[in-house]
This record gives structure tokens, C-alpha cells and sequence, in this order.
């Protein structure tokens, strides 16, 4: 389980991880079970909360999410 904390405005990206295969069909891809998302605290434009998904899953922060796909272009365009 994923727990974070997000600001009003922030957001959290959730995608299938790279090394999932990708002509899997949704049914092979969540197999393992459904993504659940909760909050488990909510204070003045905060909230937490505890994401909870299969480990074919990749759950990021929305600004790591950017500068890992900037990374990855980066990478494979060399």
C-alpha cells in the first residue's frame, strides 16, 4: 500500500508498470485484484491517501510521473 499526501491542484498517476506486456488484455492486467483508493486524512486543501494496487501497477506522483517520462525519451532517443 502507497500512502500520499496531495495538495489541491496535485495529482497522482497510475499506469501499467514497463515491464508488462503490452498486448495484455485489462481482465490479464488486473488479475491480481482492482485498485483501491482511499482517504484517510483530509486537513485545510490537504488529504492523504492510502492507494492500494497490483504490483503490474506503477502509482506516481503526477511531477515524478513528468520527469521520469522526460528521462525515459531522453534516454531512448540516444
Amino acid at each position: 500500500m502507497l500512502i500520499l499526501d496531495r495538495k489541491s491542484g496535485e495529482s497522482v498517476l497510475i499506469f501499467p508498470d514497463d515491464q508488462v506486456n503490452p498486448d495484455m488484455t485489462v481482465k490479464e492486467l488486473f488479475s491480481q485484484g482492482p485498485i483501491s483508493i482511499s482517504v484517510k486524512y483530509k486537513e485545510a486543501g490537504t488529504v492523504k491517501l492510502a492507494i492500494k494496487a497490483p504490483g503490474s501497477i506503477k502509482i506516481l506522483r503526477k511531477e515524478l510521473g513528468l520527469h521520469a517520462g522526460a528521462m525515459h525519451r531522453c534516454a531512448s532517443s540516444q
